[in-house]
């Protein structure tokens, strides 16, 4: 047994040490002992040591580093989030990260990285949050993340991969969301997301699909957010959506040029269909809607509508929701640009009530009525 008065010698070195380590502070760094932060963003070429061992996040944009060496952050094991962004990295060695065993986060984002290794990852059980994006990948790196059992999101956006190969995201089974926005992405194989169960967000939108993807869909039996804007996809056949039918809430299918949506596509996803996005197309008529109970919200514009009888489901449907649809009419030129609500061309239509209208709108209904009967 120690005495009081050794006790209290042995307490006093202690915390004496724990203080000389939370302040300490490699050069050209910023530390914040307070926020448990640190901020080194000098156009370093070599990643500093020295760090507290109580840092939780640690910022090193903005420096010079080409490459990570392997066991490159000793002592930083409760860091919660590695800012690495605009470092100029074109490679990440095996074992970079040992030790960092408490990381969450971690941005690679805006550097030159073509490939990873699935080692490079080894020693982060918690990694959640990854962020790869802006960098110089061709293909997806397939099996990179098998070492990362906590992964949820992976952001890969603005890259140039062209293709989607089966099983790509084995190893990281619980993802959730799969951010490839602005690839150059042309197909999708029919069992890449199969691996992933839970994935809940999926982003393919600016890329170069023609066709929804919906054979890759087939076991995204959890699929909530299906973002698929800016693809040149003209058509959207009958079926496309059933695999995620029962799950999907949000759906982007904006300014891909779509110019017509089969008759049953859209009625397939019910009630649970929270949000749809279909502005800036080249749609002139759409399918009933009716089906869609629980839409909150909806986008139509930009689209030209023809204003004549065929779209009378519509109008009524606009009529009855108390939800705000921008829809124009596109045709006849007459209309062009006014409210589909607007208009009184379909009150002409074979079973609303006659009207009495004007002399050169009547001429105008008479036409149209023509045109649609045959």
């Amino acid at each position: 047994m120690f005495s009081l008065p050794t006790l209290a010698v042995i307490m006093l070195l202690a915390l004496k040490f724990h203080t000389v380590q939370a302040d300490r502070c490699p050069e050209f760094c910023i530390c914040d002992n307070i926020q448990l932060t640190v901020a080194c963003n000098k156009g370093l070429t070599k990643i500093p040591r020295g760090f507290s061992p109580d840092t939780r996040m640690l910022d090193l944009q903005g420096n010079h580093f080409h490459y990570i060496p392997a066991n490159s952050f000793p002592d930083t094991a409760e860091v919660v989030s590695l800012h690495l962004q605009r470092c100029k990295i074109q490679e990440v060695e095996d074992g970079a990260f040992i030790g960092m065993k408490s990381l969450v986060y971690l941005y690679l984002s805006e550097n030159d990285l073509a490939s990873l290794s699935p080692e490079a990852f080894k020693g982060l059980p918690h990694l959640t949050y990854l962020h790869l994006e802006k960098n110089r990948f061709t293909q997806f790196p397939k099996g990179a993340f098998k070492l990362l059992p906590g992964l949820l999101a992976l952001h890969m956006e603005n890259n140039a991969i062209t293709k989607l190969e089966a099983g790509l995201l084995s190893g990281a089974e619980k993802l959730r969301g799969l951010y490839l926005t602005s690839n150059a992405i042309t197909a999708v194989a029919p069992r890449a997301f199969d691996p992933a169960p839970d994935l809940d967000t999926l982003h393919l939108g600016s890329n170069k699909l023609k066709e929804v993807p919906s054979e890759a869909l087939s076991k995204a039996s959890s699929l909530a957010e299906l973002n698929l804007s800016h693809n040149p996809i003209r058509w959207i056949g009958a079926g496309v959506f059933q695999p995620v039918a029962a799950t999907l809430k949000h759906l982007y299918l904006n300014h891909m040029g779509l110019e017509k949506v089969s008759k049953d596509s859209l009625a397939r996803l019910g009630s649970g269909l929270r949000s749809l996005f279909l502005e800036g197309n080249q749609l002139e008529e759409l399918p009933d809607l009716r089906p869609l109970t629980g839409l909150e919200v909806i986008n139509l514009a930009e689209n030209p509508l023809i204003c004549y009888c065929p779209l009378l489901p519509l109008r009524k449907w606009i009529e009855q929701v108390n939800l705000k649809v921008r829809a124009t009419c596109g045709h006849p030129p007459e209309l062009r640009g006014q409210r589909v609500k607007d208009v009184h061309v379909f009150k002409s239509c074979p079973g609303e009530k006659p009207t009495k209208p004007a002399k050169t709108e009547s001429a105008l209904i008479n036409i149209l009525c023509y045109f649609a009967g045959r």
